[in-house]
């Protein structure tokens, strides 16, 4: 059983401490309080408490006094606890009282009872395979997506990059998404690399090749005449030498050239002096014949010379610049042909110091100048990186259309191949969801007709259905709402008389929400603990019930729960806690006395407990607390007569009444009940109250219209709204003070009925 509970911490409008210890429950406990004062906080804490989801750390206190803690989630230290709060009501029975179905209330007799928790698990079971397979299809649509997004990609690469080489080819029509799924499915081996590709491009890119000319075999002509250069330069002639020439290679040349003009002649041209046979023979042994042997064969072989030089730049300056080859043949050839060119510099030189050598032996045959080294001229040009550059370039400016569509091929290839195994794993994630998914359709399929196998049990006879309207008629004293088996015997109906039980008021839906539940703890007590055993929570069981439904439904609750181990009724109405305060009254008072007589026993857990909750002003902020009944609430038979003592006790302790929260409502209570008394011609509170208002001279309280006009939201007891008393309670001592004017006779007579203090207005 529950004698108190605690709370390690503020939750809502629950502190720790808001009960006291030395108010405990009972075994039948009642619970008064205004609406906003937290009982429907405690009984939806108890409520999650009893299905095991407990939203705060709590400490449930048993009869002995024992003490368990309770976590986050946890369940309560009693199994078998029962709680009715409406949020109880909107989780069991929204549909039916709506009027839709009574599927939700066929839950009586062990059959239906036990097919009910099966259908509430498979409910459970198929939310969650629908859930599953709801993700499940997300993630296969994701997967798909991803599947023809990377083909799409592939295809956009594929048209992009290719297409300017072959317009008509590479189209969208040609490589559409699916035949691009089907390249990437189908791609086998190996692939081109990102430089294989990045090349291809860049070929594509140069356009069709035009073929050079070929690398002709460089000059070697004067390499054989110069095997005897060394001997050449080293030969003199056989010659007398004279002594005037000798050494005087241009005087020499002047005078060889000279016999040729004066031939026939018989004096010097130049000096006039006579030039006769005996210096003509003196002449002529000088530069004899091997003299000019000599200059011949070194002009000869001058002019060769000359010519290697001419043809070894003439040849090396027709060579085919790079720019003109194939560009992946362009480095390897400009190197070649760098070489080639250090090659004939080398050559050139050679023979340019082979020439100065010939040109002095020219100038004097006798001369002996030293043999310069052309050893570099008796080695070939190396050309075959030459020949075999131009002989490929020609070779591919030949084949220009297959190589084209080999390069094309290259970038295809590696723009398929290279996304052919993420392709193919993406697909396989995407059947695998596929799969996933249909797994979980069939699952959530097959729930469901073993779901409505379990809804047949709960409809096979109409038993349940009577019982129901049997309880409202007893409840209502007539058979104006029925519970019936609908035409095709699958599910329960609310009926109003003939038709559609629709649109059911507020006390309409309490009652028949009460009733389900009352019955329901009857039939679970089959399959449950013992009665004794369990703890019934019941808030508000007469929102909005008429005075003839209240008494009925009073009396339901008292023989109903009479035989549980422990019940805790939580009301905000006056009239239902005045009715059980009457039923109770000989087991309270034995407990009262038994307390006052010292019983340890009945001290810590009575046998009867009235209890009151309350809003109250903890640390300056709104919370609740538990209170003992007020002995003006046991005294009198009405609620005026304590909403008056209430708000007069508020006014004396201004704004540090304990109770400052209820005041702006309590007030508003006092006056609906005044003006209803004094202007019953009026059936609008707010009618009544403005004759009053209007009734004083110079209407000196209109403040207390406008005060009530905006901070009305309905009239009687249903009221939820909850006023900062601080910001009005100068307007809460004024209503007060209009009730005394309008009536003083009235004011003073309450006064002494509640023991208040009249003064407190003065």
């Amino acid at each position: 059983m529950l004698r108190k509970l605690d709370l390690k911490g503020p939750w809502r409008s629950l502190d720790k401490d808001f009960w006291p210890d030395d108010l405990p429950a009972g075994c039948r406990t009642v619970v008064y309080g205004h609406n906003g004062s937290g009982k429907s906080t405690l009984s939806e804490l108890l409520l999650n408490l009893s299905e095991s989801s407990c939203p705060t750390d709590v400490v449930w206190e048993h009869e002995d006094k024992q003490r368990t803690s309770v976590g986050v989630g946890g369940a309560s230290p009693s199994p078998s606890t029962a709680v009715f709060t409406r949020k109880w009501v909107e989780a069991n029975l929204s549909d039916f009282l709506d009027g839709d179905s009574a599927s939700a209330i066929v839950t009586l007799g062990k059959e239906a009872i036990d097919a009910k928790e099966e259908e509430a698990r498979l409910r459970d079971e198929i939310d969650h395979l629908q859930r599953e397979a709801s993700e499940t299809e997300k993630q296969r649509r994701a997967a798909n997506q991803k599947v023809d997004k990377l083909a799409k990609e592939v295809q956009d690469r594929i048209i992009s990059e290719l297409r300017e080489f072959d317009y008509s080819h590479f189209t969208k029509n040609r490589y559409s998404i699916p035949k691009v799924q089907e390249a990437l499915r189908g791609y086998k081996g190996e692939y081109p690399d990102s430089n294989g590709h990045a090349e291809a491009l860049k070929r594509l890119g140069e356009g069709a090749l035009v073929p050079v000319a070929e690398v002709p075999a460089p000059p070697t002509g004067a390499v054989g005449g110069l095997v005897g250069l060394s001997e050449l330069l080293t030969e003199t002639p056989t010659r007398i030498a004279l002594e005037a020439l000798e050494g005087n290679s241009e005087a020499q040349t002047w005078v060889e050239q000279g016999l040729d003009l004066h031939q026939g002649l018989d004096h010097c041209l130049f000096c006039a002096g006579a030039f006769g046979d005996d210096r003509r023979a003196q002449l002529a042994r000088h530069f004899d014949e091997s003299w000019l042997r000599i200059r011949s064969e070194a002009t000869s072989l001058l002019e060769a010379v000359a010519r290697e030089k001419e043809s070894l730049n003439a040849w090396y300056a027709a060579l085919p610049t790079e720019s003109e080859l194939s560009s992946d043949l362009r480095s390897v050839y400009k190197v070649a042909k760098d070489r080639a060119q250090t090659d004939v510099g080398k050559r050139v030189a050679a023979l340019g110091v082979v020439h100065n050598a010939l040109s002095t032996k020219i100038a004097d045959p006798s001369a002996t100048p030293e043999a310069p080294d052309w050893s570099v001229l008796s080695s070939a040009l190396s050309i075959t990186v030459l020949e075999q550059a131009v002989k490929e370039h020609n070779d591919q400016a030949r084949r220009n259309e297959e190589i084209t569509g080999e390069r094309k091929q290259i970038v295809l290839d590696h723009l398929v191949g290279s996304q052919s195994v993420p392709f193919l794993e993406l697909e396989k994630l995407a059947k695998a969801c596929a799969d996933k998914t249909s797994t979980s359709e069939k699952a959530v399929k097959l729930a469901e007709r073993r779901l409505d196998q379990v809804r047949q049990a709960q409809f096979t006879t109409k038993d349940m259905a009577n019982t129901l309207t049997q309880d409202l008629a007893q409840v209502y004293g007539k058979n104006h709402l029925s519970v019936a088996v609908t035409a095709d015997g699958k599910s329960y109906a609310c009926r109003r008389g003939d038709k559609p039980g629709t649109d059911l008021s507020d006390g309409e839906r309490t009652t028949l929400s009460l009733l389900y539940f009352l019955r329901k703890l009857q039939d679970e007590q089959t399959s449950g603990c013992a009665p004794a055993q369990r703890i019934i929570v019941i808030d508000d069981p007469s929102s909005s019930l008429d005075r003839e439904a209240l008494f009925a439904t009073h009396q339901w609750l008292f023989d109903t729960l009479k035989g549980f181990g422990q019940y805790i009724i939580l009301t905000h109405d006056f009239s239902l806690l005045r009715l059980f305060i009457k039923s109770h009254r000989n087991a309270w008072g034995k407990s009262l006395s038994n307390i006052k007589k010292g019983d340890t026993d009945e001290i810590r857990f009575p046998k009867v407990a009235f209890l009151e909750m309350y809003a109250a002003a903890v640390d300056g902020k709104r919370g609740s607390k538990m209170g003992r009944l007020p002995r003006v609430l046991l005294n009198n038979t009405s609620e005026y007569a304590y909403l008056f003592s209430m708000v007069m006790a508020g006014i004396a302790d201004s704004e540090e009444h304990e109770r400052l929260f209820l005041l702006p409502n309590a007030v508003r209570r006092v006056l609906e009940v005044f003006a209803s008394y004094k202007a019953p011609h009026r059936t609008d509170f707010l009618q009544q109250l403005e004759v009053l208002v209007d009734a004083q001279e110079d209407k000196p309280f209109r403040d207390v219209y406008d005060f009530c006009n905006r901070f009305s939201h309905g009239e009687g007891g249903e009221s939820v709204d909850v006023l900062d008393a601080r910001a009005v309670h100068g307007q809460i001592r004024r209503c007060m003070e209009f009730l005394k004017a309008v009536d003083e006779e009235h004011f003073l007579r309450m006064c002494t009925a509640t023991g208040s203090d009249p003064t407190a207005l003065a």
